[in-house]
């Protein structure tokens, strides 16, 4: 998941990168089954990269009062979906939820999974979330 400007601007290099690595790779003199291989890898590392792309840019343009949450990994990802969708720096969000800035980029490094249970619902409720859903049996 891309969480700042800087991340989406070395993930557009990377996808270029990975571009013209492709042209290369279709010109290196190895069996056509390798290079249909290492193509279709590379291919399938820049649509990965292309999505988190899409991912950040949708929320950073979001205009809409709501994170869709479909899982548990959704709902660890809610605070950074939420910092980015506001347009609120990691100094800014830490200050809403009254934890130090750089506790905060540390549980964005790990998606949260680094943080308690009750961290993340103290962060939930500073915030105002509220959640809605259902469990399937």
């Amino acid at each position: 998941m891309i969480t700042s400007q800087k991340q989406l601007l070395a993930a557009k290099e990377k996808v270029k990168i990975l571009k013209e690595s492709i042209i290369t790779e279709q010109k290196k003199n190895k069996p056509e089954v390798l290079k249909l291989a290492t193509v279709g890898q590379i291919e399938e590392l820049i649509s990965e990269i292309e999505s988190e792309i899409n991912e950040y840019e949708l929320l950073k343009n979001n205009k809409s009062s709501e994170i869709q949450i479909f899982s548990l990994e959704d709902l660890m990802n809610a605070p950074i979906k939420y910092r980015i969708a506001k347009g609120m720096t990691i100094e800014d969000f830490a200050r809403k939820v009254h934890i130090h800035s750089r506790q905060i980029a540390r549980y964005e490094l790990d998606h949260y999974h680094n943080a308690t249970t009750d961290t993340l619902l103290k962060i939930l409720v500073c915030l105002d979330v509220k959640i809605s859903g259902m469990v399937k049996l």
